[in-house]
């Protein structure tokens, strides 16, 4: 005899920890089922020789302490989730140089009032465009938990008189907006370096997610949590668990079941069956639905449409270093630095389709600025990550894979030397390269991909808020992580995971309906 749960996650991602957490917590008997030997998906470490190296995070925005507590540390707080979190201390530095010619070298603080006394600074035209970038965070915040709360039944009026730059950003492009609100290029160059974080061009990603993104950084500040991203998954398992949650890892979903056209439960490798009202998967949808699904004929013809007309966000490719040196005796003194060879992000993601391209966006991460004992003493623990825009590596021959994947990290290592003009190849004690055919191995991502799908104006973060709740798939099938509403990112699908536990509850609790 099968058991039977209210709930059963596929996959213990960030987004599917948290829907778990929940909805134990909210009293619905809840399994997670993961295919690894640790939770997180891409929220882990790894350990190579004395160094410790998180494997995908940098920063998470809306924590902070006492009364700068934001949403995700009040989310955390609940929930009964305890981490330690540092403080990151600026928000970024942004290099733009050239052939040896750097027209951009700046470093953007954390706090609203630095922001706006850095911009009086070197923008002072853009004071009044950032008035505007703040009212508009807030109108988009507004506009978002208005939608939530009237559960995808908005009055049209309330939406018109109340929140109509909801209604106008909502379909914007980041460069659309900035350009409506009349900030000057020079101001958006500066305000679009964190375009990375969202794998998509200023030109394409969806406005909203982009205002909300920088607006949590720039005014909540970043934090990093002191024993790596592992030390939040395994701190959402252990309160989930205290909470009555089942978790069973080294096991494999092969199947999901279906019975009178809705979600029944789900098989695994090992032959077990488990009976199920609601599954919320941590897998993409096509793999759901290509893989997984019992009966494919119940996709509806539009999820099909959907999942074709996306495109795959960046696919990764991480350099983590141990370095024998400190960061003093190295000469590097910033946290976060967005290094590029031009300000313009569409020659940068135009050229993020092929290997060695003229121009490129490298993301530097040194952990020891906000946790200095992340490593030894004497030591540095340096990250170099590039992004895809396709599956590049799929021509790679098997015999040349390994060939092929050192000279791309010695050609990022290059690039960050000559740029910052500092040198560490002899410093190097340890290294692990990770290229987008790892990610896709370990977790199980399609090409690789570390942010779901491509954040684009018509299939933005808004967009596919307001839509959730119309576009329902098969009766008690459920996505969170990158893929979902929210979109990609450790905040966004925290929250988003959340929010979907939620939807899972007024199904459960209506039967099945």
């Amino acid at each position: 005899m099968s058991e039977k749960y209210d709930l059963i996650v596929i996959g213990a991602g960030n987004g599917g920890l948290m829907t778990a957490c929940r909805a134990s917590k909210m009293g619905l008997k809840t399994l997670v089922i993961e295919r690894h030997n640790l939770p997180g998906g891409a929220a882990s470490s790894f350990v190579r020789g004395r160094f410790e190296f998180d494997a995908s995070l940098h920063e998470i925005p809306d924590f902070g302490e006492g009364e700068k507590r934001a949403e995700l540390g009040h989310l955390f707080d609940d929930l009964g989730i305890k981490v330690e979190m540092l403080p990151i201390p600026d928000a970024f530095r942004y290099i733009v140089e050239k052939d040896g010619e750097r027209s951009i070298d700046i470093t953007f603080p954390h706090g609203k009032e630095k922001v706006y006394e850095l911009i009086r600074k070197i923008c002072p035209e853009d004071v009044e465009a950032m008035d505007k970038f703040f009212l508009a965070a807030d109108d988009m915040a507004k506009g978002l938990e208005y939608w939530g709360k009237s559960r995808g039944q908005a009055d049209p009026e309330v939406l018109k008189k109340e929140h109509g730059n909801f209604l106008k950003i909502m379909n914007m492009s980041a460069t659309e907006f900035f350009d409506a609100i009349g900030m000057s290029k020079k101001c958006q160059e500066i305000m679009g370096a964190y375009w990375p974080y969202q794998g998509a061009e200023m030109g394409t990603v969806d406005a909203s997610r982009y205002i909300l993104m920088v607006y949590g950084y720039f005014v909540n500040g970043a934090y990093a949590p002191k024993m790596r991203s592992h030390q939040l998954s395994t701190a959402i398992v252990e309160r989930a668990s205290e909470l009555g949650c089942r978790f069973l890892f080294n096991t494999e979903v092969t199947e999901v079941i279906t019975k009178k056209g809705a979600v029944a439960g789900v098989k695994t490798a090992d032959g077990r069956t488990f009976e199920a009202t609601a599954v919320a998967s941590n897998a993409f949808p096509e793999v759901v639905y290509s893989k997984l699904l019992d009966d494919k004929s119940l996709v509806p013809e539009f999820e099909l449409k959907k999942a074709n007309a996306r495109k795959y966000g960046f696919r990764a490719f991480s350099v983590y270093m141990g370095l024998d040196a400190s960061p003093e005796e190295l000469g590097i003194k910033d946290y976060t630095i967005f290094i590029s060879t031009t300000s313009d992000s569409k020659v940068i993601y135009d050229c993020s389709d092929r290997f060695h391209a003229d121009d490129y966006a490298l993301d530097v991460c040194c952990l020891n600025i906000a946790n200095p004992g992340c490593s030894p003493e004497g030591t540095t623990e340096l990250i170099l990550t590039i992004s895809y825009t396709d599956d590049v590596w799929k021509d790679v021959k098997p015999e040349d894979y390994v060939k092929v994947k050192r000279e791309v990290a010695d050609e990022v290592i290059s690039n960050f030397e000559k740029i910052m003009k500092i040198e560490i190849r002899s410093h190097i004690e340890e290294i692990e390269i990770a290229s987008p055919v790892t990610f896709a191995r370990y977790m199980a991502s399609p090409q690789g991909s570390v942010y779901g799908y491509l954040s684009d104006t018509w299939d933005g973060m808004s967009t596919r808020t307001v839509v959730a709740g119309m576009e329902r798939t098969i009766p008690g099938l459920f996505f969170v992580g990158g893929h979902s509403t929210g979109l990609s990112g450790y905040f966004p699908t925290y929250t988003t995971g959340n929010r979907t536990a939620f939807q899972i509850l007024g199904y459960v609790m209506g039967g099945g309906k």
